[in-house]
C-alpha cells in the first residue's frame, strides 16, 4: 500500500508517531491499524478540530506537529532558497519561529473551523498577528501561505538545503525548434511611432536648447546620493585597457544599473567596433558619444573626465579591471546625462529596453518571463540569438542556486555569452 489519503470524516484522527517509525490510526469502533512510514509517500489530511482548551499546553489531536526548516520562499514569479537553518517548530497550539537573523518569536495558534488555516498571534507582541494557510502538509512537506507568499519546509535542514522546487514550470512539450520556442516570447517593445520602441512614444524629441546642453561638457548629470556618490571627480580614463573593448571593462559599482552594464558587455562580446564608433576622444578630457533621442534622432553627448565619486573620493560608476575609467564608464556618464535631460526612465533600475535604444536607435525588443521555457529551450534560445547578433541578457528569479564557486542572485542581470569550453 504505497500511499493512503486518510479522511478525517471517516477516521477519528489520534496519530502518533507521525515524525518516528511509522503511524497509528484509531478507528471509532476501536480497530486499531499500524503502518511504516516507508510504505507510505504521502498522507493527505486535515488536521482535526483544536481541543475545548486553545490555551492549553496539552497538544490536540491534529494539530500542525514537528520542527521544519525553511527551504523555499515563493510569491508570484519570485523564489528564494534557503539553506534551512530558519526553522518553525510545531508544540500543540503554540508555534515558535526561530534562526532567523532577527532572533525567535513564539506565536499561540488558532485553527479555523475547517481547520486549513490558522491565526498566529506573538507572544510578546500583541500587533503581530498573521493568517497562515495549510497548503500542504505530508511527511516530507509542509507548505504555509501568508502574505501571498508560499514557504516550503522539510523535515530535517539537509532535506531544505538539497531541496528542489519546480514552481510553475512550462505546461508544454520540449520544443528543439526555434520558431516553435519563439512563440512564447512576450513582452515585445517595436513601436509603429518610434524607432526607439513603445517606452519612447509621445516622448519629446530633442530641441536646440537639449542639443546645446548636451553638447557642453562642462554640464554635469545629476548626481545619485541614493548610491552614496556626492561628488564628480576628475579621473584618469584609459578607454580601452586591452586595446579593444571588452566584457571584462565592464563591472558595476554603487550605482544600480545592473541591466545598462549588461548591455554594455554584450555590445563589447558581440560588437566592439560599434563601441569605437560612436565615441570621440576629443583630446582635452572631454569624450562625446553618438546617441539618439527619444523620436530615434541623431544627437551628441559630450561628457568630461569627471567621474561620480563617494565622498573619500572612490569611483562609483562602472570601470575596468583595478578601477580603471573605461569606455563604459564614459557610456555610462553619458546615458545618466541624457536621462537628466530628458527625464525618461530612472538611471538606477533602468530596463534593457529602455538603455539599448539609446545607442542603438532601435527599441525593438522581447522577452521570455520566467518558467515560460525549459532549460534546453533557453539553452537553444540563448545559442541561436547570440547567433543572430542580439543583444541578450538575462537574470534568475531564484536566489542560492550554485555556479561554480559562486551562488545565483536575483534581481540582476547578467551578460549571455557563449562558453570557451566546448563541454559547457
Amino acid at each position: 500500500m504505497k500511499k493512503r489519503t486518510l479522511f478525517m470524516a471517516v477516521l477519528l484522527a489520534i496519530m502518533t508517531q507521525l515524525f518516528g517509525q511509522g503511524i497509528t490510526i484509531h478507528l471509532k469502533n476501536g480497530d486499531t491499524f499500524d503502518y511504516k512510514t516507508t510504505e507510505i509517500d504521502k498522507i493527505t489530511f486535515t488536521p482535526s478540530s483544536p481541543s475545548s482548551d486553545p490555551g492549553g499546553d496539552t497538544p490536540s489531536a491534529g494539530y500542525l506537529q514537528g520542527k521544519w526548516h525553511l527551504g523555499f520562499w515563493v510569491r508570484g514569479t519570485l523564489m528564494l532558497q534557503f539553506d534551512g537553518t530558519e526553522y518553525i517548530e510545531f508544540d500543540g497550539n503554540k508555534m515558535t519561529w526561530a534562526g532567523r537573523q532577527d532572533g525567535s518569536d513564539t506565536y499561540t495558534l488558532s485553527y479555523a473551523a475547517d481547520n486549513k488555516s490558522f491565526v498566529a498571534t506573538n507572544v510578546n507582541k500583541a500587533t503581530d498577528v498573521s493568517t497562515w494557510e495549510i497548503i500542504e502538509f505530508t511527511e516530507k512537506l509542509l507548505v504555509l501561505r501568508n502574505g501571498g507568499a508560499d514557504r516550503y519546509f522539510y523535515p530535517t535542514m539537509e532535506e531544505a538545503q538539497n531541496a528542489e522546487l519546480d514552481v510553475d514550470a512550462p505546461n508544454h512539450a520540449e520544443n528543439t525548434d526555434i520558431n516553435a520556442i519563439m512563440q512564447y516570447a512576450g513582452g515585445y517593445t517595436q513601436s509603429s511611432s518610434t524607432p526607439m520602441g513603445i517606452h519612447y512614444q509621445n516622448k519629446r524629441a530633442a530641441t536646440d536648447t537639449d542639443k546645446t546642453w548636451l553638447l557642453d561638457p562642462a554640464n554635469e548629470p545629476n548626481t545619485l546620493p541614493s548610491a552614496g556618490l556626492v561628488q564628480w571627480v576628475a579621473k584618469t580614463v584609459n578607454l580601452y585597457p586591452y586595446d579593444t573593448p571588452m566584457p571584462a571593462d565592464v563591472n558595476q559599482h554603487a550605482v544600480g544599473d545592473c541591466s545598462a552594464c549588461a548591455v554594455f558587455a554584450s555590445f563589447a562580446y558581440l560588437y566592439p567596433e560599434f563601441i569605437k564608433s560612436i565615441i570621440t576622444n576629443n583630446g582635452d578630457d572631454t569624450y562625446t558619444v553618438s546617441m539618439f533621442d527619444a523620436q530615434g534622432n541623431p544627437v551628441k553627448v559630450c561628457v568630461s573626465n569627471k567621474i561620480l565619486c563617494s565622498s573619500d573620493g572612490a569611483v562609483g560608476q562602472v570601470t575596468g579591471k583595478n578601477n580603471v575609467v573605461t569606455w563604459a564608464t564614459i557610456l555610462e556618464k553619458a546615458f545618466m546625462k541624457w536621462e537628466t535631460c530628458f527625464g525618461v526612465d530612472n538611471v538606477e533600475g533602468i530596463g534593457t529596453e529602455f538603455l539599448a535604444p539609446l545607442f542603438t536607435g532601435d527599441g525593438d525588443s522581447f522577452a521570455f518571463s520566467p518558467n515560460t521555457l525549459h532549460t534546453s529551450e533557453l539553452k537553444t534560445f540563448i545559442e541561436w540569438s547570440l547567433q543572430q547578433g542580439y543583444i541578450t541578457i538575462g537574470g534568475f528569479n531564484v536566489a542560492g542556486l550554485q555556479c561554480g564557486e559562486l551562488e545565483t542572485v536575483t534581481a540582476h542581470a547578467f551578460t549571455f555569452m557563449l562558453s570557451g569550453n566546448s563541454s559547457s
